[in-house]
């Protein structure tokens, strides 16, 4: 049984707006982690061909080392950080494709689309949690550069208060 009226069609297309807007959401995010993502594998490749020249003359090769292995395993976290939130977008589309069936047909599809939509929530929960712990991993790398390539007291300025007076 088709539903041709347009009182169907227009809860169909009020039923498929909102995870329309949540894919565009999550594209965005997709787009700040992919750029993340690729200044990641810019500064391996980059280390990789200059960093033997420059780390051996500065600070020696563990270091260089120690900035790869870290970098690696940022640009892993970014990497399932982008397919989780591609799996996000995959499981709404479930979830319109499912309400788009259910509303034309006619059929009752109940349980379907809230399953995903609740997997593509949390899909995008830990996909997330992965992009926050790339930033903390990146302030790491960047405290450990400053601790071997300059003067400053990392701990001391660690316990400062962010913001200052400017007196």
């Amino acid at each position: 049984m088709l539903a041709t009226d347009s009182s169907e069609l227009a809860k169909l297309m009020s039923a498929s707006i909102a995870p329309v807007f949540l894919i565009t959401g999550i594209g965005g995010i997709l787009s700040t982690m992919a750029l993340r993502y690729g200044r990641v594998i810019d500064r391996i490749r980059t280390l990789l061909r200059d960093g033997p020249k420059l780390y051996r003359k500065e600070i020696g090769t563990d270091h260089l080392n120690r900035e790869l292995r870290s970098l690696y395993k940022r640009a892993r976290l970014l990497r399932m950080s982008i397919i989780l939130g591609v799996a996000s977008i995959f499981s709404i589309s479930i979830t319109i494709t499912v309400l788009f069936f259910s509303l034309t047909y006619g059929f009752a599809a109940l349980y379907i689309p809230q399953f995903f939509f609740i997997l593509s929530l949390g899909l995008l929960m830990v996909g997330l949690a992965a992009f926050i712990q790339d930033f903390a991993m990146s302030l790491a790398c960047i405290e450990h550069d400053m601790d071997a390539r300059s003067s400053i007291d990392m701990q001391e300025t660690k316990q400062e208060a962010i913001f200052k007076s400017l007196d």
